[in-house]
């Protein structure tokens, strides 16, 4: 396998050559011979803000009391499992480091194997610490965020010399409705850190986590909005959170136990009595005197939304509810696996034991993969593959090869995740 031109003897030869003489020049395309234009650019705005490369130190933004909160708020926050087995995992396995940082360069998470981690702290790239052009000089953060674009700095082009052992490649993500930026991801380690499978790891990445949190910025496909009335209630429960939606525009998070007993009699509107409901539930334990408390604790939880209530003898729903599971079948029979995928957050209450919870689950989750393998186009199986129940699916990794185009990011991608796979 050639290296690519970043890591070339020679090309590295020329830039340590310029780099030495950063201190003393004012670097341009006669004085940096073969030196990447970006990369004399960006040393020419360091020099002007840092003057001496070998002065360069990491600034800490953010202390641990802050950081927590810092990362509580930040929308990488709320797909970190997409993320997680998007990127992260694949490079962790790779030997790599994979950083997450806000808008303004300043690193919020830091992942990978503990002995690279700890290699890293050297050079201050840890939590907490601002990789910003303004206070490290040129590097893939950086630069990423000041061009907006994909950036890969390999060595020796780093700003600091206490960087030049290691390699960088970022990209920004972007909000999915204004395209202001969210953040930085970044990918940092040896020369595999600026390998010809990165960027477009980066870059897939990058679009799947617009695509991922475009669903905190815009209402979901047959969700309610806000001023939405007398449409009926709307039970959320795929995906890591389930809600309530009511007539009014209110909304609940419900517990995991409330939303089971939903979904169960939403999926049976002509009623289930308690020893009905104690199979459905529980696979061993559970009593009548159990269903009862908690249907005395679910009728408080839902007294204000609208006109939804909870009948007994047998328990069933009163009042116009839908659900998400329901919605995505109906979807699926139409032969819509569009409105399906946007509808279909993941798998049904994932961290339920309920019998007839994980009946259900089974089912729209067979459904949803058969007809996405079936009908999808790559582009959807791809965004299939960033739920948690298909980042190690072999079979939608494969035919996302099999269709898409030989320029597709998304292609380079898949080959990663099937090499972590042991494909």
């Amino acid at each position: 396998m050639h290296p690519t031109p970043l890591l070339r003897d020679d090309y590295q030869r020329i830039v340590r050559r310029a780099h030495d003489n950063l201190a003393s020049l004012n670097l341009t395309s006669d004085t940096g011979p073969g030196v990447r234009p970006a990369v004399l650019e960006s040393w020419n705005r360091s020099l002007d803000r840092l003057r001496d490369p070998a002065g360069v130190r990491v600034r800490m933004a953010y202390e641990a009391d802050q950081l927590a909160e810092v990362r509580r708020r930040h929308p990488f926050s709320s797909i970190m499992g997409l993320l997680q087995s998007h990127l992260i995992e694949p490079a962790k396995e790779a030997g790599l480091l994979v950083a997450l940082g806000d808008e303004q360069g300043r690193l919020l998470w830091v992942e990978g194997e503990r002995a690279v981690r700890s290699r890293a702290e050297t050079m201050g790239f840890v939590p907490g610490t601002d990789w910003s052009e303004d206070v490290m000089g040129t590097s893939a953060p950086g630069l990423a965020l000041r061009s907006r674009g994909a950036v890969q700095i390999s060595q020796a082009e780093h700003f600091s010399a206490e960087v030049h052992s290691w390699s960088c490649s970022a990209v920004p993500v972007t909000h999915p409705l204004t395209g202001q930026v969210l953040g930085i991801i970044d990918v940092t380690g040896g020369d595999d850190a600026v390998s010809s499978i990165v960027l477009p790891l980066l870059n897939s990445t990058a679009q799947a986590a617009g695509a991922g949190l475009s669903k905190l910025y815009t209402p979901d496909v047959g969700r309610p909005s806000a001023a939405a009335t007398g449409q009926g209630a709307y039970l959320e429960v795929t995906g890591p959170r389930p809600y309530l939606f009511g007539t009014d525009g209110g909304q609940i998070a419900l517990s995991g136990r409330h939303a089971e007993i939903l979904l169960l009699l939403a999926r049976s509107r002509e009623g289930i009595s308690s020893a009905g409901l104690v199979d459905r539930l529980w696979a061993l334990g559970g009593s009548e005197v159990t269903v009862r408390a908690e249907m005395a604790r679910l009728r408080r939880t839902i007294a204000h939304l609208g006109d939804l209530s909870v009948e007994a003898r047998p328990y069933r729903l009163r009042g116009d509810i839908d659900n998400d599971v329901e919605r995505t079948h109906r979807a699926l029979t139409q032969g819509d696996v569009e409105t399906a995928l946007k509808l279909y957050r993941g798998q049904v209450l994932p961290e339920s034991n309920a019998p007839g919870v994980r009946e259900i689950g089974a089912e729209l989750e067979a459904l949803m993969r058969e007809n996405l393998l079936q009908n999808g186009t790559w582009q959807q199986l791809w965004r299939y593959s960033t739920l948690g129940e298909a980042k190690d699916d072999s079979e939608v990794l494969m035919t996302v090869l099999r269709l898409a185009p030989p320029e597709a990011p998304e292609r380079n991608a898949a080959v990663v995740r099937l090499e972590a796979l042991g494909y």
